[in-house]
């Protein structure tokens, strides 16, 4: 009688056992927050590397110095300064002459006026003043051969009256003109007429002033 024998299969391996619940979650957070790692270190090279180029870049400069500004100057100067016309004793009938200098000392052109101021009114409105340009011989016996008179008038008044041109800004009719170092020469006449009947024993005394302004700029 034959006997055969079986072998039982072996018993199947024990089920896997499956992670706690609790710690898929805390593997994802991991992997999330290395992500999170690696993407502010991929943010921190490429700012770098951006930081890096800027700084690579080529400049230059230039400066321009030496910018240097200077302003001109008004300068009218009279010769002789004062007494250029002096007279005592005088009679009706009697005449000084004599030469005035005006000159352009500043750096830029001038226009300039005149005026006459007297330290009284009777004997200063019976005396004749004339102003001539282009005289040749400036004296009592030749003033009046040639020349333009550009004033003949009073001597002058308390009030200041006006020789020539006028000093409000701006050109004006009877304005002189000079250019910087330029001067002209004024023949001065002071005749007290023959016809006079007032102003004996009187004394009075004329302050001429010349006022300049620019012409640059100044219409």
């Amino acid at each position: 009688m034959t006997t055969i024998e079986t072998t039982p299969p072996p018993p199947p391996p024990p089920p896997t056992a499956s992670p706690p619940a609790a710690a898929r979650p805390a593997k994802a957070s991991s992997k999330r927050a290395l992500k999170i790692l690696v993407t502010l270190a991929v943010l921190g090279l490429a700012l770098s590397v951006f930081t890096i180029a800027s700084l690579a870049l080529f400049t230059d400069s230039e400066s321009v110095g030496g910018n240097t500004f200077s302003t001109g100057t008004i300068d009218i100067a009279a010769a002789p300064a004062s007494a250029v016309v002096t007279a005592p004793a005088m009679a009706p009938g009697d005449q000084v002459t004599a030469t005035l200098d005006i000159s352009n000392s500043g750096s830029l052109d001038l226009r300039y006026s005149a005026e006459s101021t007297t330290t009284e009114d009777v004997l200063a409105g019976e005396l004749v003043l004339t102003v001539k340009v282009g005289v040749t011989t400036c004296d009592d016996a030749n003033w009046t051969a040639d020349g333009t008179v550009i004033y003949a008038g009073v001597l002058g008044t308390t009030g200041t009256t006006a020789v020539f041109g006028d000093p409000t800004p701006g050109g004006d009719p009877g304005d002189r003109t000079l250019a910087p170092a330029a001067s002209e020469q004024l023949c001065v006449n002071v005749t007290l007429p023959l016809a006079t009947t007032i102003g004996q024993g009187v004394t009075t005394t004329a302050t001429l002033d010349f006022l300049a302004e620019q012409t640059a700029n100044n219409p």
